[in-house]
């Protein structure tokens, strides 16, 4: 369904006052907030009042002395201490006024610009009055009242310094983590509590919000939540929201309640509201039961829970169901992940999985990009434990594969056994054993194809013996063989099982050696660099596998069961550069900068050559010839560069550039990719993918972009770009994609408000698919 032909215009005027934010927001202003507000102009020196003109003395030269430079003490003004009774618990209230009069003895009265400071309280206002036989503060005129980073300010305040209660007028107010809020009326109940009467909540700190919470009644718990009675969302002060009850997040901590509902619209289902209930379980435990309302008729629901019973355990669920009326039917996904450590006999457990109802639902219904595109799901669930050397995993696993058509192919572990031994001495001979095996319950499925199951037995052992303990060089030469048997076999021509057990055995051993090597350090320092170190490292190794007769008959699953029987012998000659930084020298240690690598392979079986053409009549024993050149002069700063030649024709069989640069917050990258049929000396594929991201406005806007492009078929395959406006308080993102096939073309896009301490406010999708695609 098109936009066009959709319902999306009952839905305009919610979008046009969300882009209010953004449209109508003026450059920042700075705040009149609590945290900022100062008193009144101070009165003037002493030198310009009080005394008869001349005798009026001018005011100090400047002076590069700091007593010279600093401020004439007010004389004008008095310091005070008011100690409290010992029987109301003592203590001292200090503080500076114009004038201090004891209206009686245990009732004082400051006037002229007041500062109080109690405890670690700390209180400001034209007028301030303190009775000591109540314990109680009263204020008026630019009342402040500061504790720590909190702060409110208000007309006229009254204060129990028993409690540690009390109430200010026409007050507004800053706690962490930056909630600012104003009332007619704010009463700190508790020394992390607050309650607002008819006032306004904002992550804002302008005097003119971008958005607010217009609210009757209120409470602001830190570490918790704000709960909001009759709240009414604002964009600057256009009304948009309303809600009898909610939370707005003062910070992580848990509380049972609404969460801020969410808007979308989607150019399939219409207009989106979404809305959530959190749900405290005690201590360990809590959940979020959600309901999706969509305007052309899909319903969606679903839940999350979240556990932590204990510091080793921990876990998180989630289902969600929606009902499809274009298919008339259910759709759903699960996700569940969970982690154990500290079980008995020093096991660790662990469960990934995640199951959906169809793929098209990753496209239907999915958000990120990324995930519109996923075509294999995996899941596994295992428990391992490891003492000394040896490990043992025990695991079921699913992996599923989408195909073409809703055929979808399923292979299963369930279970597998294995147990390894990693390299042990021998003594102390420089000789060393290892183990790899594992028993499997093997199951291999392709939706109404065929559905095998097998079992597979495994071992694997290796010793390795070190040829040389010179600096130098380095050589190491390994022996072992596997045994593997299968409890049926696989006939290829009719592709089922024929249900005859086999045991496959061959031996593999191998050589490696690294060096001579020399190396050499410069001392002189180029650039940001302080010394280089260059470096020639030639290696060489050998590898054997065996050959096994009934390989054709072995059942496939992963890469245990593929045997490609070898004799080969490589080289590969490495030239390293290593630079140590100028501003690491002390410590610091070299990095690579710049290397050089050639390699090539050799086989030593004539049978089994390495190039061939395409009927084989021309075939070569020796390898193609690998080229690789990397280049880092800094760490935002790569080249790469690869050549695969073909020796047999004396051509390219491929070659690659990536490169990438990043100055700050901004960078570039490329990444060019060809093939070639080197027998015929035709190119074959020619592909660019360009990438970037640039902060258009720094700390403000950001685009970040992908180009993939095919030269050999003038296809431009897809392009995505994502443009990104962060606030103070707010956040806007725009996502365009475009992706091309042969016969399909697919563009998305979406649009997201962001507030902070909120997450996600307002979330547009859209799209259009022509081609074959039978849901549109």
């Amino acid at each position: 369904m098109s936009c066009s032909s959709s319902r999306w215009w009952q839905f305009a005027p919610l979008l046009i006052a969300c882009l209010v934010i953004a449209l109508l927001h003026q450059s920042p202003v700075t705040a009149q907030d609590p945290r900022s507000r100062q008193q009144e102009e101070e009165l003037p020196p002493p030198w310009e009042e009080g005394l008869p003109e001349e005798e009026q003395e001018a005011p100090p030269e400047e002076s590069e002395d700091a007593e010279s430079m600093a401020a004439p003490p007010r004389l004008d003004r008095i310091s005070f201490e008011i100690p409290f009774p010992p029987e109301k618990g003592g203590g001292v209230a200090v503080g500076t006024a114009g004038h201090l009069e004891y209206v009686r003895e245990d009732y004082v009265v400051a006037s002229g610009g007041v500062e109080l400071r109690f405890r670690d309280f700390t209180f400001q206002g034209e007028r301030i009055a303190v009775d000591l036989r109540e314990e109680q503060i009263t204020g008026e005129g630019d009342i402040i009242m500061d504790q720590g980073p909190r702060r409110v300010v208000g007309d006229t305040l009254f204060f129990d310094l028993n409690t540690e209660t009390g109430t200010l007028t026409n007050a507004k107010a800053y706690v962490d983590p930056d909630i600012f809020f104003e009332g007619k009326q704010i009463t700190r109940l508790s020394e992390t509590r607050y309650r607002v009467v008819d006032g306004t909540l904002t992550s804002c700190i302008d005097d003119s919000p971008d958005w607010n919470f217009r609210l009757s009644r209120g409470e602001v718990e830190l570490e918790g939540f704000a709960k909001i009675k009759h709240g009414r969302f604002r964009v600057k002060k256009l009304p948009l929201l309303y809600s009898p009850y909610l939370l707005y997040p003062a910070k992580s901590e848990r509380s049972s309640g609404f969460l801020f509902p969410n808007l979308g619209y989607n150019h399939l289902r219409g207009a989106y509201l979404g809305l959530a209930w959190f749900q405290t379980l005690g201590d360990s435990y809590d959940t979020t039961i959600f309901a999706d309302f969509y305007g052309q008729d899909y319903q969606g629901f679903g839940n999350e829970w979240r556990y932590r019973p204990s510091e080793s355990t921990t876990g998180f669920f989630e289902g969600y169901v929606i009902n499809d009326p274009e298919v008339d039917d259910v759709r759903w996904k699960v996700f569940w992940a969970h982690v154990s450590d500290n079980l008995p006999l020093g096991f660790r457990g662990v469960v990934f999985y995640q199951d959906f109802s169809d793929f098209d639902f990753f496209r239907d219904f999915e958000r990120d990009f990324n995930n519109a595109t996923i075509r294999r799901l995996f899941s596994s669930g295992h428990l391992t434990s490891s003492w000394g050397q040896s490990s043992v995993i025990m695991q079921v696993d699913q992996l599923q594969t989408f195909l073409n058509n809703g055929d979808i192919t399923t292979q299963r572990r369930q279970p597998e056994v294995e147990y390894r031994l990693r390299a042990t001495q021998i003594g102390r001979l420089p000789v060393y054993i290892d183990l790899l095996s594992s028993v499997n319950n093997l199951v291999s499925e392709r939706t109404d194809k065929f559905s095998n199951q097998w079992q597979r037995a495994d071992v694997f052992p290796q010793i390795t013996a070190s040829l040389s303990t010179l600096p130098w060089l380095s050589w190491s030469v390994t022996g072992g063989g596997r045994a593997t048997y299968y409890s049926q076999t696989f006939e290829e021509e009719t592709g089922e099982f024929v249900g005859d057990a086999l045991t496959r055995t061959f031996a593999s051993a191998r050589s490696a050696i690294v060096g001579p090597s020399f190396s050499r350090v410069y001392n002189k320092g180029v650039g940001p660099f302080a010394k280089f170190k260059h470096i020639i490292e030639p290696r060489w190794n050998y590898a054997y596998i065996g050959d096994f007769e009934e390989q054709n008959l072995i059942p496939r699953f992963d890469e245990v069961d593929v045997l490609r029987p070898s004799h080969l012998v490589s080289y590969n000659f490495i030239n390293r550069l290593l630079a140590k930084p100028r501003d690491e020298i002390e410590g610091g240690g070299a990095r690579e900068i710049m290397s050089l690598e050639i390699g090539q392979l050799f086989s030593l079986d004539e049978d089994r050559p390495l190039q061939s053409s395409g009927d084989f009549t021309q075939t070569t024993t020796t390898g193609p010839l690998n080229v690789r050149y990397r280049f880092n002069p800094s760490r935002q700063t790569s080249l790469e560069a690869k050549l695969n030649h073909n020796t047999l024709f004396g051509h390219l069989n491929n070659a690659s550039l990536t490169g990438a640069v990043g100055i700050g917050g901004h960078g570039v990258g490329l990444t060019w990719f060809t093939r070639f049929n080197a027998e015929q000396g035709e190119t074959t594929g020619n592909q660019i993918r360009f990438f970037t991201g640039i902060n258009l406005w720094p700390n403000k806007l950001r685009l970040d972009a992908q180009v993939n492009y095919d030269f050999q078929l003038s296809l431009l395959q897809g392009q995505r770009y994502i443009f990104q406006y962060f606030s103070q308080c707010y956040g806007l993102r725009f996502e365009f994609r475009e992706f091309k096939t042969f016969d399909r073309t697919d563009r998305d896009f979406r649009f997201a408000v962001t507030l902070k301490n909120i997450g996600t406010f307002l979330d547009l999708t859209g799209g259009t698919s022509t081609g074959f695609n039978p849901r549109f």
